[in-house]
């Protein structure tokens, strides 16, 4: 597109005599014709050669040179050229054409070509830099090229990276023809160029916009300017008004900035298309005016998009659930394979996942090896929707995308060497390591100075977690309402009052005595007869004490003497006392038992006015640790979380759990979705600092504007409040706090009462149970005694022979005595056994032996054997004697531990002198009988 202008311009014809040597004669101002557009190139160079030489040597006798068509930034300096008047704007002065007319097509990402060494083009570069801001218009790049054999791969290089489909071009025409030889990619469509008049002059220059400025044509002839008297009006008049007249701001024609250039003039569009050059526009004072339907595009098709979308984008997120779940995994390939995950979130909980899984691997530090990680959640599935196309568009916004971990979203720190340190998601967004971020990604000032957000798809804002402790109530309650010196008291008056009414009745000279009817009575028996004693025994004097203390009313048996009655009456007022005492305390303790009140939120004096035993916490580096450092009246706050900060949320959540933190701090959506799913913590107060979360995006990133039409999108869809309710709006199975109703009594309150019922109910069958087992072992132990006492009895009668005439007096035995000898059992004559048992009791030879009297069977159980029958087997037997640890032993083992005389504890088992003696037969091998030392000797039948 050339751009031309015309305007008029004066020749003033110098006023110079004859003979120039005069000295009243000077020249006043010299202006210079301007070149033709059809001259040739060294003619105007030759011209501005001559302008230059001219404008320097009159600048220092500050004679105003005026020359038209000069519009290089040399000419521009004033300590070069003092007294230059250039009328035609320079080429930087295009730039704003440019910005006119990217706006008017809605254009705000491009690129910038000029060439390295060019003055005029990095004149151009500076004012377009300059005034973009006012037209919001983003370059993506500044590309600089150098005119050599490399410009191909530079060009290229250069163009890698940069997505905007419209090039703007400043180049004089050799510089432009072959820009346009190095770079055939970008010329043969889809660009839209915008240059300059030298630009467009190339023979290769593509379709393309572009503006110019026509020559200068001065008028046929010029004036003098005379008068009758001769005066020299020029040199004293006229030649200083011009000057101030051209560089005079206010003029209403023209203007001139602070180098006496001039500005705000008419340019022409015009657009180069296969049938030449199209009238387009103009731009008239800072106004546009536009044709764009004339305007033939790139290509011959549409009007060509602003950017060209890069179709893979690079995504950085954090492991954050429920925005996020990161497992690992052996092989990345694995991920699409996986199904439902359970994924451990605390110590002592843990959720299901479904999926979709993703790939994400984690970049180790310092080292080009990653651990692969497969990845799902809220913002994945916002990720995976926003990748789709859009239904029913004419512009294909999807994409794929790659994933992979960071520790953190990142944060804008201070460093002492770099002056900012920008860390996690953040650092990758600005360092051109990512595309995108996702996640739990909070918008505040401190990152939207370096990078692009998305509009919110998540609002949300800071709350104080704690862990709901309610007071529990313990096993003794029941005993809370009086103190132990006062229950110890009243167990013992129990005791002492019954022990007293058993006493005073059981040694009361009254006895209880009835009336009877005097017509029913035998005239032999007297008026008055004597009852049953009635007194209450020890056991019934204690249930009777029990029960009036319980009010029970159990009690089976009552005081029968005046004075044990006169102390019942005492004690049933004791106790009506006590029982109505402790009524009342126990229903106060009821009351004011309450848990202890909640936090109320960030205005709370536990968080404002933190005491040493309370600790709060939040995430370090984080949007809520910004938060709390950027707000004064919350530095007290902030000083004393520091030393309690955690890295990783989960971090604080156990630590809550445990007890070693009292308040959470966080993001409020993290919170409810805890407290949803853990019963013991609770989110206290109101919002505060609220915010957003929001798609993070490299600064003027071309996919912004996309992804928030997508987030816009999908609210409108209704599939955001899906996400919300897939996984973070989880139904929680915890109890709502009642804090307004009144306190009602619960099982949980009273389950210690409950439990003494059911200990009593337990104790009660466990000492029945013992007193069966004991009753059963005692009834056939007493019946055993009883056989036996009879056994003996009639054994002691038969062997003792005493006056009984049913029987003789002594036994005439003539069957052998069976006893145990060396080898093995063996029958013996008994009058020969009869001597080697005296023999061995009196240590005697059995020859000395003299056997006198008849033979009585002896059952008196000692340390040596004897001969009697059997109670078994009936067999007149030699018993076998054996020894065995009894409870004599025992007790003496026990009495020299007590002593101290641990070394000889143990001999009591060993010694002989201290065994039992058990008596068995041979024949039968049953126990007859056992001597048992310290006791009586003991008779088994």
């Amino acid at each position: 597109m050339l751009l031309y202008f015309a305007t008029l311009i004066l020749y003033l014809q110098n006023s110079i005599d004859s003979s120039v040597a005069t000295k009243r004669h000077k020249i006043s101002v010299l202006i210079f014709g301007a070149p033709k557009f059809e001259d040739t190139v060294h003619f105007v160079q030759d011209y501005l050669s001559l302008v230059s030489t001219t404008a320097f040597t009159l600048g220092l006798y500050q004679v105003p040179v005026v020359a038209g068509m000069v519009r290089d930034e040399d000419f521009g300096q004033k300590l070069v050229y003092p007294s230059f008047i250039r009328p035609t704007p320079s080429f930087s002065d295009e730039a704003h054409v440019f910005l006119f007319l990217l706006e008017k097509l809605n254009y705000r990402q491009v690129s910038l070509i000029h060439v390295k060494g060019d003055r005029n083009g990095a004149a151009f570069k500076l004012a377009f830099r300059q005034k973009r801001k006012i037209f919001k218009i983003h370059v993506q790049s500044y590309v600089e090229v150098e005119l050599n054999e490399e410009l191909n791969n530079t060009i290229a290089e250069k163009f890698e990276e940069i997505t905007s489909n419209i090039i703007v071009l400043f180049a004089k025409k050799k510089a432009a023809e072959t820009i346009f030889s190095a770079c055939p990619q970008l010329t043969s469509g889809g660009k839209l160029w915008l240059m300059n008049e030298e630009a467009m002059k190339a023979v290769n220059s593509p379709i393309a916009v572009g503006d110019g400025v026509a020559g200068l044509q001065p008028p046929t002839t010029c004036e003098k300017d005379a008068n009758a008297k001769g005066v020299d009006l020029w040199s004293t008049i006229q030649a200083p008004l011009i000057y101030r007249y051209f560089c005079s701001p206010a003029s209403s024609r023209l203007f001139f900035n602070e180098v006496c250039a001039r500005e705000a003039i008419n340019y022409d569009l015009l657009n180069k298309s296969p049938d030449g050059i199209r009238y387009i526009g103009n731009v008239t004072d800072d106004i546009l005016k536009l044709d764009e339907w004339k305007i033939f595009w790139p290509g011959a098709t549409a009007k060509p998009l602003e950017i060209t979308l890069p179709r893979h984008l690079r995504v950085v997120t954090v492991d954050d659930p429920p925005f996020v779940y990161a497992i690992p995994i052996q092989n990345l390939s694995l991920c699409d394979e996986l199904g439902e995950q359970e994924i451990r979130l605390s110590d002592d909980g843990s959720i299901n996942i479904a999926g979709p899984w993703y790939p994400c691997p984690k970049r180790v530090p310092n080292t080009r090896r990653s651990d692969p990680f497969c990845c799902a959640g809220y913002a994945i599935d916002l990720l995976s929707n926003m990748s789709l196309p859009e239904t029913g568009s004419w512009l294909d916004t999807s994409f794929s995308f790659s994933l992979h971990l960071n520790e953190s979203y990142g944060v804008v720190t201070a460093h002492p060497q770099d002056g900012m340190l920008l860390s996690g998601a953040l650092g990758e967004l600005v360092f051109d390591l990512a595309d995108m971020a996702v996640g739990g990604m909070t918008i505040n000032p401190e990152r939207e100075r370096f990078i692009d957000f998305s509009e919110p798809w998540l609002y949300h804002g800071i709350r104080v977690m704690e862990k709901s402790n309610p007071r529990g109530s313990p096993m003794q309650s029941f005993l809370q309402p009086m103190k132990s010196s006062l229950w110890g008291a009243l167990s013992v008056s129990v005791l002492l009052v019954g022990c007293v009414i058993f006493l005073l009745d059981f040694h009361s000279p009254f006895d209880r005595f009835y009336k009877l009817d005097a017509g029913g009575l035998d005239p032999q028996d007297p008026f008055l007869k004597q009852a049953q004693d009635d007194r209450v025994d020890f056991g019934e004097a204690m249930w009777f004490v029990w029960g009036v203390l319980l009010n029970s009313g159990v009690s089976e048996k009552t005081p029968r003497s005046f004075s044990a009655r006169v102390l019942g009456i005492v004690w049933c007022g004791f106790c009506m006392i006590i029982v109505a005492s402790y009524t009342a305390n126990l229903a106060a303790f009821l009351v004011l038992d309450q848990p202890e009140k909640g936090l109320t939120g960030i205005a709370d004096p536990r968080l404002r006015n933190p005491s040493t035993n309370f600790s709060a916490a939040t995430v370090l580096n984080s949007n809520v640790y910004q938060y709390f450092k950027r707000h004064v009246e919350l530095s007290t706050m902030f000083r004393k979380m520091e030393a309690h900060n955690v890295h990783k949320p989960g971090d604080a959540i156990n630590a809550l759990l445990n007890g070693s933190l009292d308040a959470f701090i966080w993001d409020s959506s993290r919170l409810e979705f805890e407290a949803s799913r853990r019963c013991s913590l609770r989110t206290r107060g109101s919002l505060f600092g609220r915010s957003a979360y929001g798609i993070g995006l490299q600064r003027n990133s071309p996919w912004t504007q996309h992804i928030t039409a997508a987030v816009l999108r999908m609210t409108e869809s209704g599939q955001m409040e899906a996400l919300d309710k897939k996984w973070i709006s989880i139904p929680s199975q915890c109890a709502v706090d009642a804090h307004k109703s009144p306190a009602r009594l619960g099982l949980t309150n009273m389950r210690d009462v409950f439990v003494l019922v059911t200990a009593g109910v337990v104790a009660g069958c466990f000492f029945s149970a013992i007193e069966v087992i004991y009753g059963r072992k005692r009834a056939l132990k007493g019946r055993r005694n009883e056989i036996a006492k009879r056994y003996f009895t009639k054994w002691q009668k038969l062997t003792d022979n005493r006056g009984s005439r049913q029987f003789p007096r002594r036994y005439q035995l003539m069957r052998p005595v069976i006893r145990r000898g060396f080898a093995g059992k063996e029958a013996v004559a008994l009058d020969e056994c009869r001597r080697k048992l005296i023999a061995r009791q009196m240590r005697i030879p059995p020859v000395d032996v003299r056997i006198e009297g008849d033979f009585v069977p002896s059952y008196r159980y000692g340390r040596v054997p004897i001969i009697t029958f059997c109670s078994r087997c009936r067999q007149l037997i030699e018993t076998e004697t054996r020894e065995e640890t009894g409870i004599f032993a025992v007790w003496l083992c026990i009495a020299l531990a007590c002593l101290l005389l641990w070394p000889c504890a143990p001999l009591p088992c060993f010694l002989p002198i201290c065994q039992d003696i058990a008596h068995i037969c041979p024949h039968c091998r049953h126990v007859q009988g056992r001597a048992r030392r310290g006791r009586r000797p003991k008779f088994y039948v």
